[in-house]
């Protein structure tokens, strides 16, 4: 673009600011002082004919080249990249460029690094990579929360509970409001300053949401515009009851919902139930109740053999994990402590608690809680944690399992789980 506007005598437009040099002088071999790298960054889109690509990033000038994965090569003398330099072996004129190319590198990602990553089995790095960091690709919110992602536009949505907002976000077209009201729409006393908090698609891939203020959980019907969102109720009580505040959401692959109300979304409010509930819906509507004994009953998710439900327990004097064996539609039995948040919560930062949590495709869940995202295997091993060291909500993986998306606080973060790699 600068070349093109200095060929054509073009001014630059107001308000413009290009992140390129032009080149012309060079086209006409006049002499200049121009930067002696380039930085490259190659980013394949999705697409039925791209899972054979990888993400690259990389500064290099007449003689090296850097990868954003630390490969160093002289590509002078190594053409076909063969043989990355040893770090050890560097002459002191390759480390100082090494330095130089590793600082263009940091400076020129499109987002900046936020939290880090602490690994605590050798797991942990099959499935967030030694080259994966924290972005931070949206901020100034008053709790963001329920992120889902939407495979046919490629973009994220998540709520912000206190705003009674959803908000959308896009890796080209930025951060904008989705919808508003999301969940509080003043048919429910109580709660009708809050909106939305989790949601999810449906196996038709419509939007449901677990709507705070509203005391529901909802489908969405129609969005003509962001201000004028349509919905149509899915389940509104228990036995003539009206919900406490449905917090967090799960389908199986049956088709069937299971879902959290507890009354912490309640505030001042007075729960016309009298419990914390976790539910099983059927995909022909029939309500269960599975369980009314928890304190505080947060995020849900069904393992991916549908054999297991794991719910999250905010309930600060015991912060925890519960397991259910599924033995039928709406029939669970053997409960039990899956794994123990007590003492990560008492040496934690942010003192949150379980949150939301998601399960990847190896059946390790990724939850929210103390200090960020914690990576626990399929047997109850803490791996490691994604650390923000702040109040984290919840997290969603995008369709190809690549990135996971974080809400924390006033913050949506971004990583990406295998950067470099296929």
């Amino acid at each position: 673009m600068p070349t093109i506007l200095e060929a054509t005598n073009t001014p630059i437009p107001s308000g413009f600011k290009p992140d390129g040099e032009s080149f012309l002088p060079v086209l006409k071999e006049e002499p200049v002082q121009r930067r002696d790298w380039v930085f490259m960054s190659y980013d394949p889109k999705p697409g039925w004919d791209k899972k054979q690509f990888a993400p690259a990033e990389f500064v290099l000038n007449e003689s090296y080249k850097l990868y954003g994965d630390g490969r160093f090569y002289n590509t002078k003398k190594d053409v076909l990249e063969n043989d990355s330099l040893s770090s050890d072996k560097l002459s002191s004129q390759e480390k100082q460029l090494k330095k130089k190319f590793k600082t263009v590198l940091d400076s020129l990602r499109k987002y900046p690094t936020y939290g880090w990553i602490e690994r605590l089995a050798p797991e942990f790095d099959s499935l967030v990579s030694k080259h994966a960091r924290i972005e931070l690709v949206a901020e100034g919110f008053n709790w963001s929360e329920g992120p889902v992602w939407l495979p046919k536009e490629q973009k994220l949505i998540f709520s912000d509970v206190p705003e009674n907002k959803i908000y959308q976000w896009h890796n080209l077209d930025g951060l904008s409001l989705y919808m508003a009201p999301s969940g509080g729409t003043g048919i429910a006393n109580g709660n009708t300053g809050k909106g939305s908090n989790g949601l999810i698609l449906d196996p038709q891939g419509d939007l449901v949401i677990c709507q705070v203020g509203d005391r529901r959980i909802s489908k969405l019907t129609s969005l003509q515009d962001s201000l004028h969102p349509k919905f149509t109720p899915i389940v509104t009580d228990y036995k003539g009851k009206i919900f406490n505040s449905p917090n967090d959401l799960d389908y199986d692959s049956n088709g069937n919902l299971y879902f959290t109300d507890p009354a912490f979304g309640l505030g001042d409010g007075k729960s016309a139930i009298g419990f914390n509930g976790v539910y099983f819906l059927s995909k022909n509507k029939d309500l269960i109740l599975l369980d009314d004994s928890i304190e505080a009953p947060n995020g849900i998710a069904v393992s991916n053999d549908n054999k297991t439900l794991y719910v999250a327990d905010s309930f600060k004097k015991q912060p925890k994990i519960l397991a259910y064996d599924i033995v039928g539609d709406g029939k669970v039995t053997n409960k039990r402590i899956f794994f123990d948040a007590t003492e990560l919560h008492k040496a934690s930062i942010s003192k949150q608690s379980p949150d939301g949590m998601k399960i990847d495709d190896k059946g390790n869940i990724f939850l929210a809680g103390p200090d960020g995202v914690l990576v626990i295997s399929p047997t109850g091993k803490h791996l490691g944690s994604i650390r923000t060291d702040k109040n984290t909500g919840n997290c969603e993986f995008s369709d190809d399992g690549r990135y996971l998306f974080i809400t924390a606080d006033d913050y949506l973060l971004r990583v990406n789980l295998r950067p470099y790699s296929k």
